[in-house]
């Protein structure tokens, strides 16, 4: 028995199927995780090994030219870079897509192993980081306060602030950058240690043996059984102070500066010319992105804004996915119904019967709701890309239930039953409708089952969302047309339809003319596609990967000639803020955040309109650049995304070679002379500015 059949002679066991699949699917609608992305590992692995306070060179040789060789013997690597600073190594790894990112974890921390013995001793522990959807935060803030180094009030935000915001459901994590928990210095005086010979090797050993907490063991006493520890934490500065060093009584505080404060930062952030802190919260993953943000917002809103030991200090939200999520949503669904409306119209237009409009028109939201029901099944998520496929798939739901109903109501006209046409209707055209949805499904599959690439891995939530929602079309084309239209449609003979009749005729008229002047119509063809494709050929047309994106923010990147600390980066920083703090309006600006460290910084604007074209972003940078104050050492240029689309051009020169010296020198000849070029703006060029260093030759005389 096949579905048209089961559908027409059994319509109460067909009909119960349907509405289980409608309850289902709708409860299924409800529970569907809405996410940004769907999940997925990266290919990519970052290990970071920390070597502080030494020479890049030293550390290139001893290090990075080490690791790169082993790391060069794994398979699967499409590419392997390195950068060494005065502080460790760090080296990315990009490998072929649809790997499991576990079992490259696993090889990677094995070759790690086996080249570890080979490193410098001293080393810090090494890191290996992998990426996946659900590491990026859900809510990225700052946090400032006018005229407080917030960086000094760890315990205060970490009571008014972390801790609420870690009770929330669905809250993974929250981290604070930019302020640290105060930690015990501990600074040894020259003078004195040398005065009373102490062996600073051994004291060191000493603070850390006394300083942990051990686990001892077990004792047992009239029966009972305890466990015995050894507690070595200090409770007070002046405890660890009266801490006894050596056999003659000498006191650390003797010969020993002791501190309790925040650690220095190596950076700093501004937030409108304010000190600020960074703020990321991370959910669990299983868990409801925009449910989660939502929460994180009403805490934010009622408990934190409103706490009176916050009052001055001002939280901006950086990153809202759940806004993105909402705003991307709202968009495809919108979309998603006026393409239902227009599809229902054009039924209309060409059925010119209610019933017959109705019946098909139920056949999109039934495929839309049992496609989310098995997607929630599958362990999917609701997030762009799925709802992309959704919006894609609902002009296409109606074409298999348009064939069926064709069939039934052509054989209604002989046929007075309404069973029987129903039947024999379906039956006539289902190898048709089948046949037709599976060309279609083999049209996703490489999508689907194909070599993993970086689109195409992205590509498979629209390609698998479409092929589910077809699938569901054809069981509603298959049980659900032939039902209604075995009890609702009406059989009566059709009137004249004077726009179809209209057509027709005049497509008869251009068929036949088509057929005997075939010359000249291989002709026009020709001519069609050449004028088709000459806009992208003559360049008439923008292209880049992600095209149409969304102009709210400019980004403006210093580079220093020099080696700069950090209090240099900042006056440079608070040069630049002022300059565009004068011109907020002009420059439609609504918020300036910084961020700066040695030998780097960047300026984030965040403009107060989001409708600017590619032509007005260029001119606002135009205009920018044009009033940019003159700071000695420091060249200040607008660094974008090679492949964020818009209008301007983006690429990069590389070059490759054994020394690294000669490499920067060429590089930075290469950047002198691009920008001496037409056209060449913002032309970045080469860091080649080192750490400052106090360098002791031994006399080996």
């Amino acid at each position: 028995m096949n579905l048209p059949t089961l559908a027409v002679r059994r319509p109460i066991t067909t009909a119960m199927i349907l509405v289980s699949v409608l309850l289902v699917g709708t409860i299924a609608f409800y529970r569907l995780p809405l996410a940004f992305l769907p999940t997925v590992d990266a290919p990519f692995m970052f290990v970071q090994i920390p070597y502080p306070n030494s020479h890049p060179v030293q550390i290139e040789k001893e290090i990075t030219k080490p690791v790169e060789e082993i790391l060069s013997t794994l398979s699967g690597v499409k590419s392997l870079n390195s950068e060494t600073s005065a502080d460790g190594a760090n080296f990315f790894m990009e490998f072929t897509w649809g790997q499991e990112i576990d079992v490259i974890r696993m090889k990677v921390s094995e070759k790690m192993d086996q080249v570890e013995p080979t490193l410098p001793p001293d080393i810090g522990p090494i890191l290996i980081f992998s990426f996946n959807t659900n590491d990026i935060p859900v809510v990225q803030g700052r946090i400032a306060a006018e005229g407080v180094d917030l960086s000094q009030n760890y315990e205060l935000l970490e009571a008014r602030i972390l801790n609420p915001l870690r009770r929330v459901n669905g809250v993974a994590r929250v981290d604070l950058n930019g302020v640290e928990p105060r930690e015990l210095f501990v600074d040894l005086i020259l003078d004195k240690i040398k005065e009373h010979s102490v062996d600073v090797g051994g004291l060191a050993q000493l603070l850390q043996s006394v300083s942990s907490n051990l686990v001892l063991g077990r004792a047992e006493s009239g029966g009972l059984r305890y466990t015995v520890r050894s507690l070595g934490a200090f409770d007070s500065i002046e405890s660890l102070s009266d801490l006894v060093i050596d056999e003659r009584g000498l006191r650390l505080g003797e010969v020993a500066e002791i501190t309790y404060e925040e650690p220095p930062l190596t950076f700093g952030r501004h937030l409108d010319g304010k000190y600020a802190v960074a703020l990321d919260v991370y959910k669990e993953s299983t868990a409801n992105t925009v449910d989660v943000v939502r929460e994180v917002t009403r805490v934010v809103n009622e408990d934190i804004n409103n706490d009176p030991l916050l009052k001055g200090i001002q939280l901006w939200v950086w990153e809202d996915q759940a806004e993105e999520i909402t705003s991307g949503i709202d968009g495809l669904k919108k979309a998603g119904l006026t393409g239902a409306l227009l599809a229902t119209l054009s039924l209309y237009f060409f059925l010119r019967r209610t019933d017959s409009t109705l019946i098909v028109a139920m056949s999109i939201p039934f495929s839309i709701i049992a496609t989310c029901g098995v997607m929630y099944f599958k362990g999917s998520t609701l997030n762009i890309l799925s709802m992309m496929g959704l919006m894609l798939a609902v002009g296409m739901l109606v074409d298999n239930a348009i064939v069926v109903l064709e069939s039934i109501d052509r054989k209604m006209r002989g046929e007075r039953n309404r069973k029987k046409a129903a039947l024999e209707g379906a039956s006539q055209v289902l190898m048709a409708v089948t046949a037709s949805t599976i060309t279609t499904l083999i049209v996703f599959l490489p999508l689907v089952l194909g070599a993993g690439t970086a689109l195409t891995t992205w590509l498979k939530e629209v390609g698998l969302t479409i092929s589910i929602a077809l699938a569901c079309s054809l069981f509603s084309s298959l049980t659900l047309i032939p039902l209604m239209s075995a009890h609702l449609l009406k059989v009566r003979e059709n009137g004249r339809n004077r726009p179809i009749e209209w057509l027709e005729e005049r497509y008869v008229r251009l068929l036949g003319w088509t057929l005997e002047h075939r010359i000249k119509t291989f002709g026009l063809l020709v001519v069609g596609v050449v004028i088709g494709f000459l806009p992208f050929f003559a360049g008439w047309v923008d292209s880049a990967i992600f095209s149409g994106t969304v102009n709210s923010r400019l980004y403006l990147e210093y580079q220093f000639d020099d080696f700069s600390y950090k209090s240099k980066s900042e006056r440079a920083v608070n040069q630049i803020e002022a300059y565009l703090e004068a011109n907020t309006e002009e420059f439609m600006v609504d918020t300036i955040y910084s961020y700066y460290t040695e030998n780097a910084a960047g300026t984030t604007i965040t403009l107060t309109r989001e409708d600017l074209s590619d032509d007005q972003m260029k001119e606002l940078r135009t205009v920018i650049r044009e009033g940019l104050p003159e700071i000695p050492g420091v060249r200040i240029i607008f660094d974008e995304e090679a492949d964020e689309g818009g209008s301007s051009t983006y690429f990069a020169v590389k070059l490759f070679g054994q020394d690294t010296t000669t490499l920067y020198h060429l590089a930075d000849e290469a950047a002198r002379r691009l920008e001496t070029m037409d056209g060449m703006e913002d032309v970045s060029r080469p860091r080649s500015t080192g750490r400052r260093e106090i360098q002791v030759s031994l006399d080996r005389a």
